[in-house]
């Protein structure tokens, strides 16, 4: 985890610096997405970005870096996905009963 909480903190310096409108580059930004999406393959780290991924990602803050770019774009809507998608071997269902339960 610890390993996890130092790449994670560097990229989001990295997406905080490339944010501004005068230190924007498509090809760092494409690597940084990229590094996001891979830690998204795994569980846990997926349930961490969930909390500490940047806004910047996620709004529209890199549209005009994007608009081009439609590998990185895909991979960053891959990202989004990821991170709103549960396994469904952890959802939660409403059972007949009322209380919700764990659908397997």
């Amino acid at each position: 985890y610890e390993r996890f909480s130092h790449v994670a903190m560097i990229l989001g310096k990295m997406v905080l610096s490339l944010a501004k409108p005068k230190d924007q580059s498509a090809r760092l930004l494409k690597h940084v997405v990229r590094c996001y999406l891979r830690l998204s393959d795994n569980p846990r780290a997926r349930e961490a970005l969930r909390q500490c991924l940047p806004d910047q990602l996620k709004d529209q803050t890199f549209a005009t870096v994007l608009k081009d770019d439609t590998s990185t774009k895909r991979w960053l809507q891959q990202l989004m996905k990821n991170l709103q998608d549960t396994p469904t071997s952890m959802m939660v269902g409403m059972g007949s009963d009322g209380p919700p339960r764990l659908t397997m």
